[in-house]
């Protein structure tokens, strides 16, 4: 099995969900969804920063993310947004990328306050290894082909940093 280190896993998800979340921007041009993009960038923003070795306020990312405590976090949208059966991969994607991102900083800091109900408090390397793997196929579902290339090209080079 390729081994991959969880940096360059977590940089492949997170061009896969800015790559996204570009596509949701660009289809939805309803302006009441504009707050939740932009809490979308924002969890992603931290996401590079985390990958860049800095410091990541985790209370403000749960926050942000939480959708009980905050209008507009990951699954408020979803259930908000009336996802049409058009958008539904993409928002899937979306939405498991940011996850996997917090899933992985949270888990390497030891947070307890994390929701354990999020694959248990442990994904399972099987389940992880086949959800990063299909990504490229489901966003191929809704991108262009040029952006599926970049993508493909992204992954290819984070995948071979670790060989």
């Amino acid at each position: 099995m390729e081994q991959i280190s969880i940096n360059s896993k977590v940089a492949i998800s997170l061009a896969y969900a800015e790559r996204t979340l570009d596509y949701l921007e660009n289809e939805i041009r309803d302006r009441k969804y504009d707050q939740a993009f932009e809490k979308f960038r924002m969890i992603i923003r931290k996401g590079h920063e985390w990958l860049a070795g800095n410091h990541v306020d985790w209370d403000e990312v749960y926050r942000m993310c939480n959708d009980d405590e905050e209008e507009y976090g990951c699954f408020d949208f979803i259930a908000n947004a009336e996802v049409t059966e058009r958008y539904e991969t993409a928002s899937i994607v979306l939405i498991w990328s940011i996850y996997y991102f917090m899933y992985q900083c949270a888990h390497r800091s030891n947070e307890r306050y994390f929701p354990q109900d999020l694959w248990d408090g442990h994904l399972p390397e099987e389940e992880e290894t086949k959800m990063l793997n299909s990504l490229h196929c489901d966003v191929s579902k809704y991108l262009l082909p040029e952006a599926c290339e970049e993508l493909r090209t992204i992954e290819r080079k984070y995948r071979r940093s670790i060989s």
